[in-house]
């Protein structure tokens, strides 16, 4: 087997990973791929006989409309979580992954929205923790259909991770400061000896960076700590095991791309309508009327006649009642806010929410938890205990209301030192009170000093 060999899990979900792709990409993309509209016989058969009549397809194609409810989606579910605060805890001498997390060096609550979003549109996101040459932690994640192989095997008595590998792409000419031009690779991840090791090989199995333990410097050559283990995760939307998770929004993009066939025909079908085809009999053969329109004039002769072939369009209302049927689909798989027509009740709006708030909790935590296990593979790596480590996420989606009443009882309990400032200004920005212990808010209270009365205020 070679290194390009991919998982049979992968094959079986790759089309759907690029439909997703696709899908998000929007209308160009997507009309970019004719499998998504395939031809009407009628056109294939006129290409046949006439390579110049292609432009049938290609005006056919152009009236389609591709609807970006996929996109919409994705970017409604991310405004909802970027209003979540994570918990986070390190040790001192990791703090600087708060801030610098990522191999491109964005920090932890980046790192969580980008795992968050993927896992949304995918349902996969792979992810590898990793040392700079200094020592310091970061996290490395890689599209879905760019983890193609991984194996697990039964190691003490549990199913431990054995093998993983990724395409990368790398700069074909980096002395060329101008070309974007790349080659891909394959990195694999792999124990030797009972400990992890890193290498980079191309297509043909050829080795391109030796394979060394993992955390190994380029500088010096020194080895932080060797890993019995593969710092590897697979963040999904239900669990973080390799295994391939359920594409969250695949039945929206699905429907998404019916709607795309049924416009093509729908539209065709009003251009048609609206453009009936003229037909001339009985004239002589010097007779010219190739130029038609409401400015032209026909001379038919003592014998010829004329008329129109005008489309009736009798399944129009059919097409478009059919889009309208894969527009609802697309709202239920979806679960977004979205107008729909008439009027919807408060419980039905509420129900598609609360069944929205369920397919995010579940990616929220397992992205939560993902991140959490890689720091914690990072605070071993560096000599510190994993349980050190905290980073959580309360899914808590709906925006709660701050009540005037109880705003201006925690103002004068702040006034009288009864309550502190933080719990004041989190019930303000929150609509909640926090949750502390009696002694911790005293403590609090006694740090503040004395009450100045809020600005403004009588007295």
């Amino acid at each position: 087997m070679s290194v390009t060999s991919t998982n049979p899990d992968y094959d079986a979900h790759l089309a759907e990973w690029r439909m997703m792709d696709d899908a998000l990409s929007g209308e160009t993309a997507v009309k970019a791929n004719t499998k998504y509209l395939p031809k009407p016989s009628g056109m294939v058969e006129a290409e046949k006989q006439d390579a110049s009549n292609r432009y049938l397809y290609q005006n056919y194609r152009a009236r389609a409309q591709y609807e970006q409810w996929v996109k919409d989606s994705l970017r409604s579910m991310m405004g909802m979580v970027s209003r979540l605060q994570p918990e986070i805890e390190l040790p001192e001498g990791m703090k600087g992954v708060l801030e610098n997390a990522t191999s491109d060096g964005f920090g932890l609550k980046q790192l969580f929205f980008r795992i968050v979003r993927q896992s949304i549109s995918h349902g996969r996101v792979p992810m590898v923790v990793n040392v700079d040459d200094d020592g310091r932690p970061y996290f490395s994640t890689y599209r879905a259909v760019n983890a193609i192989n991984w194996k697990t095997r039964a190691v003490g008595g549990r199913q431990d991770l054995v093998l993983a590998v990724f395409v990368e792409f790398r700069e074909k000419d980096p002395e060329n400061e101008y070309s974007h031009e790349t080659e891909q690779v394959y990195r694999v991840y792999k124990l030797m000896e009972g400990i992890c090791h890193s290498g980079v090989l191309d297509e043909d199995d050829e080795v391109i960076e030796q394979f060394r333990p993992l955390g190994t410097s380029d500088a010096g050559g020194l080895l932080l700590k060797g890993l019995d283990y593969l710092p590897v995760i697979y963040c999904g939307s239900t669990d973080n095991a390799p295994d391939v998770d359920e594409v969250p929004l695949l039945t929206m993009a699905r429907a998404a791309l019916k709607s795309y066939q049924l416009s093509a025909d729908y539209f065709i079908a009003l251009h048609q309508t609206s453009h009936p085809q003229p037909w001339v009999s009985g004239l002589d053969e010097e007779a010219d009327l190739s130029v038609t329109g409401p400015s032209a004039a026909w001379d038919l002769g003592p014998n010829g006649s004329c008329g129109y072939l005008e489309f009736q369009g009798a399944g129009i209302e059919a097409v478009r009642t059919a889009m309208q049927d894969q527009k609802g689909a697309a709202l239920e798989a979806g679960a977004k806010v979205m107008d729909v027509s008439g009027i919807e009740s408060g419980e039905a709006r509420k129900a598609r929410q609360d069944d929205q708030h369920a397919t995010l909790h579940s990616i929220v935590i397992t992205a939560a938890e993902a991140i959490e296990q890689g720091l914690r593979y990072a605070a071993e790596w560096a000599g510190y205990r994993p349980e050190q480590v905290v980073f959580s996420v309360k899914p808590e989606f709906n925006v709660a209301e701050v009540n005037a009443a109880v705003l201006k009882e925690l103002q004068q309990a702040v006034m009288s030192n009864g309550v502190s400032w933080a719990t004041y200004w989190d019930y303000l920005t929150t609509g909640k009170l926090p949750d502390r212990g009696y002694d911790d808010e005293r403590e609090l209270v006694g740090q503040q000093g004395p009450s100045l009365g809020l600005i403004g205020d009588d007295g």
